[in-house]
């Protein structure tokens, strides 16, 4: 009688032991950049967004500093190289900032504005601040260098998730400095019991709980999907904390458009996750009325203000309506180079007059990026600024539908590029530096991400 063989593992015998998986917390290979991109981030937002020009240089200083470390380093070097697609959206950023220089000199169409011959300055130039003009290209620049750190980080997938965590955490101790400054009143405040940490202003202070809060969301509903039956409600309770977290900063800051963007940010997301079928249309719907009872119930217990301001939009949108009607014929005045970037606040100052002096003489900003964009740089200068952004979002959405993997993050990021388009219809979120670097930090991730991890 034949003896029997013996069985033979179900391993191949070439197969290496399975790796144990990393704990959450665990940075990934090279991860440092992911570290420090957020610790910058969050100290911009501690130093009141940036605001003040000295920390603003601050930022973009230590933003090259870290981009130099990242171009010292042959990995990151390489993930950084192997990118494609940069190269338009690269030209359209350089054409916006030589056409602010441009500006900074007398020669161009229509020559230098009557401003300087009005003070006896020759020969002029084309921006009405020089200075402002200037420190605007610097911004830019430093925005650039913001953007390559956050496509650094999310050109290998671990780096992506573990940086988009990390954000969502320090976000999270960020929130319950916030909302404990704002209860205490150890946290000096403007607009009455508005929560606004330290951006000295509720709304972009809604703007950044609003993309926490998406991101918070969107990484809920992974773990939602991922998570066993028994162990669902052990993996569902932290980033439950951190969309509680993050919900009731956003409804203490009373922002109507960062609550309406949100909701705006929310339809995207769930149109992405239902065209890429991440998502079934029966189990969309479900999360959809979850999410909008929860929302209800929220709003109902902690949501006054927001309720009480919401009663109070058509006055508002009296108010902005005639803040942009004075600000558009100020832009057709000056239609093709503006009056140079970072010239807003002083545009408006010389547009005071008897019938407008109650509406303009309180604000900083035209409260539109668009507007206020158009504005400044004019048509030849926003225009590429505009195609720079919306090309970036494209290759971005393009390359989510070529993956397979990373499509629920790259749908959230997405999502997050609507909720700041949206609220910058109404307000100037984008205009506070450190919350302009924040998304082009998340716009270099999701770049990045949507072209696949490296090989390596």
């Amino acid at each position: 009688m034949a003896i029997p063989e013996a069985r033979q593992s179900a391993k191949p015998s070439g197969a290496k032991p399975a790796e144990r998986r990393a704990p959450a917390w665990l940075p990934p290979r090279d991860g440092w950049i992911a570290i420090a991109g957020v610790a910058l981030l969050y100290a911009a937002h501690w130093f009141y967004g940036a605001l003040i020009s000295d920390t603003a240089m601050a930022m973009n200083i230590a933003a090259a500093v870290m981009l130099t470390g990242i171009l010292a380093s042959p990995r990151l070097r390489d993930d950084v190289l192997r990118l494609k697609g940069l190269a338009a959206p690269a030209v359209c950023l350089a054409l916006v900032v030589l056409v602010a220089l441009w500006t900074l000199t007398p020669w161009t169409p229509g020559g230098p504005h009557p401003v300087w011959s009005y003070v006896g300055i020759r020969p002029g130039a084309s921006t009405i601040d020089k200075s402002a003009t200037t420190m605007e290209i610097l911004k830019l620049l430093g925005l650039a260098c913001v953007f390559v750190v956050g496509a650094a980080t999310g050109a290998r997938d671990d780096r992506a998730r573990y940086a988009v965590r990390l954000t969502i955490w320090a976000g999270v101790a960020f929130g319950l400095w916030a909302f404990l400054g704002s209860a205490s009143g150890a946290i000096y405040q403007t607009q009455g019991r508005r929560l606004e940490a330290h951006f000295l202003n509720p709304n972009t202070a809604g703007t950044v709980f609003a993309v926490l809060l998406m991101l918070a969301m969107a990484e809920l509903v992974r773990s939602a999907r991922g998570a066993a039956a028994g162990s669902r409600l052990t993996r569902l309770l932290p980033m439950s904390l951190a969309c509680l977290t993050f919900a009731v900063c956003l409804l203490d800051s009373a922002s109507r458009g960062a609550m309406l963007a949100l909701l705006g940010a929310a339809v995207v997301y769930v149109a992405l996750q239902l065209l890429t079928g991440n998502m079934k249309a029966s189990r969309a719907l479900g999360g959809a009325l979850v999410g909008l009872g929860a929302l209800a119930a929220v709003v109902s217990i902690a949501g006054e203000q927001l309720m009480d301001r919401l009663f109070e939009s058509h006055e508002a949108s009296v108010l902005r309506g005639d803040i942009w009607r004075v600000h558009w014929k100020a832009f057709l005045d000056s239609p093709l180079f503006g009056y140079g970037l970072g010239t807003a606040e002083t545009v408006n100052k010389s547009l005071l007059s008897l019938s407008n002096v109650e509406v303009l003489r309180s604000i900083r900003a035209i409260l539109n990026v668009y507007l206020q964009w158009i504005e400044e740089a004019g048509v030849v200068g926003a225009a590429p600024m505009f195609l720079c952004i919306a090309l970036l979002i494209a290759l971005t959405f393009r390359g989510m539908l070529r993956r397979s993997r990373m499509r629920g993050l790259l749908a959230s990021l997405l999502a997050v590029d609507a909720l700041v388009l949206i609220h910058g219809g109404t307000d100037f979120g984008l205009e506070v530096p450190s919350v302009a670097a924040m998304w082009a930090w998340l716009l270099g991730i999701q770049f990045a991400l949507a072209q696949g991890s490296s090989r390596r």
